[in-house]
């Protein structure tokens, strides 16, 4: 299903003052910004179309978006979520992605695209864009890197534990407890966690037994998120 970009929205260009990234821009470069780009109306369960095409950037303002991989063989790896207020795209290397990208809303909201020479001209303007561009690369490599070290240097039982405490902690945490709603699905944690659904279920249900995890319908509630921190460190 393609994003549906039917509805009418504002353009408004105080909306770009959402995004961190963009805090250094001029006021008159953000209302060119807002003159330029195309709005897209996100809903949960859409699957962006080419959100990596060459020349274009993304500005996520409301809602929530995934990246994953999927190799030749058809295996899925979940790359990492895109939050709220976060740049995206491919705005310098205009060949497509060798690997095939995805784009999955999680969460629905609102985005801005900015294709082709509009993006070129944009980033013309003047230095503070380029350096917010620089910030939003730097930022989504550290990221990446994170990933890299959990996957190299974690077992899937402790990836597991740190994905979970991130959900945690991105839900927020109340009397050492936070409750997922809807929880995270096995088969998507496999994905993140570059494991199968069953080294996941195991893993899960080791958690339930020790009083760390309680299943509440489609929730799931971190009944001791400090309990499940110590485990990581052990």
């Amino acid at each position: 299903m393609s994003a549906n970009s039917s509805e009418p929205v504002p353009r408004a260009w105080q909306a770009f003052r959402t995004i961190p990234d963009l805090a250094g821009v001029d006021r008159q470069h953000l209302i060119w910004l807002a003159e330029h780009v195309r709005w897209q109306v996100l809903t949960a369960g859409d699957v962006l179309e080419q959100p990596f095409k060459g020349g274009r950037i993304n500005f996520l303002v409301t809602g929530a978006i995934e990246v994953r991989c999927t190799n030749p063989q058809g295996k899925e790896l979940l790359l990492g979520d895109l939050p709220q207020g976060q740049l995206f795209g491919n705005a310098i290397y205009s060949h497509v992605p060798p690997l095939a990208f995805s784009a999955h809303v999680t969460q629905s909201g609102l985005m801005a695209l900015l294709d082709g020479q509009d993006t070129q001209d944009w980033l013309a303007l003047d230095r503070s864009i380029v350096l917010a561009i620089l910030q939003t690369v730097s930022n989504l490599l550290w990221r990446l890197m994170g990933r890299v070290v959990e996957i190299g240097m974690l077992n899937v039982r402790n990836r597991l534990h740190m994905r979970l405490l991130s959900l945690a902690q991105r839900q927020g945490v109340e009397h050492n407890q936070v409750l997922l709603s809807p929880s995270p699905t096995q088969a998507s944690l496999a994905a993140y966690l570059g494991a199968s659904r069953e080294e996941v279920a195991r893993e899960m249900s080791r958690l339930v037994r020790l009083g760390l995890l309680q299943r509440q319908g489609r929730s799931l509630r971190l009944c001791n998120v400090d309990g499940l921190m110590a485990l990581v460190e052990l």
